[in-house]
């Protein structure tokens, strides 16, 4: 028995070693060389979403700057709008009141009355 557990042990003491070998076989190459492939095409990917990025922030930066100056020319035609009719306002009251004065007026001359 002591002779079947020493060969077992010295079987399975091979195995360890020989996996643990420096040299690689196929398979592990292979292995390397996928990975290594993985590997640039994630560097690959990543540069082009970068570039991709940085093109989106400057479209949309550019684009900003182009909204941002209609925005302005719009708030101020509004502030004009607001202006020419607060103005027209005052003088459409102006010539109402003047013409409420002059029909006081000629109903005083004919002696009328309302």
């Amino acid at each position: 028995m002591n002779k079947l557990a020493l060969s077992l042990s010295l079987v399975f003491l091979s195995f360890i070693f020989t996996g643990c070998s420096k040299q690689e076989g196929p398979a592990e190459q292979l292995g390397k060389k996928v990975d290594e492939s993985i590997e640039s095409s994630k560097k690959a990917i990543d540069e082009t979403i970068e570039k991709a990025a940085q093109k989106i922030e400057e479209i949309t930066g550019a684009s900003d700057g182009v909204a941002e100056e209609t925005g302005e020319k719009i708030d101020e035609t509004i502030e004009d709008l607001k202006t020419s009719v607060s103005d027209a306002y005052e003088e459409a009251a102006k010539e109402v009141d003047e013409a409420s004065e002059a029909l006081e007026e000629k109903a005083e001359t004919t002696g009328g009355g309302y």
